[in-house]
């Protein structure tokens, strides 16, 4: 039943993702939201759909302005709310928040102490999207 209730949300939140069209360059037919073209919103749902925490994946979306990173949300995910709120208050998702995209990804990164799992996944998640901005 937890499995069932699992993937039941995994699929409507990928559906409302998809619809949504957080993955591309913003201001593009994707996103239908009008941007700056200096603007780049990398989503990790795809690019790190192997990248397991304690429970499961742990997507974000990295948004990026004129190379430097002004944004970092944790999208839905599977983990235990308790132990990723430590992720959270723990800075992982800010400490890269007003750097360029090029320093931002070669910043040392720690774990979060009581959240390693789901910390580490988090941090492999930002490292492969601000890789992949690099990339654009």
């Amino acid at each position: 039943m937890k499995n069932m209730k699992r993937i039941l949300f995994l699929a409507a939140f990928a559906a409302l993702f998809l619809s949504a069209g957080l993955v591309g360059r913003a201001g593009g037919p994707r996103t239908g939201v009008k941007a700056p073209a200096d603007t780049l919103v990398i989503s990790t749902t795809e690019l790190c759909k192997d990248v397991i925490g304690y429970d499961g994946p742990t997507p974000l979306v990295i948004k990026v302005v004129g190379g430097v990173v002004a944004s970092v949300e944790a999208l839905p995910n599977t983990e235990s709310p308790s132990y990723f709120e430590r992720v959270i208050k723990g800075g992982l998702l800010k400490a890269v928040v007003g750097k360029k995209v090029s320093e931002a990804a070669k910043m040392p990164l720690d774990a979060v102490s009581g959240a390693t799992y789901s910390s580490e996944a988090v941090i492999e998640n930002l490292r492969t999207g601000l890789n992949e901005a690099m990339r654009r």
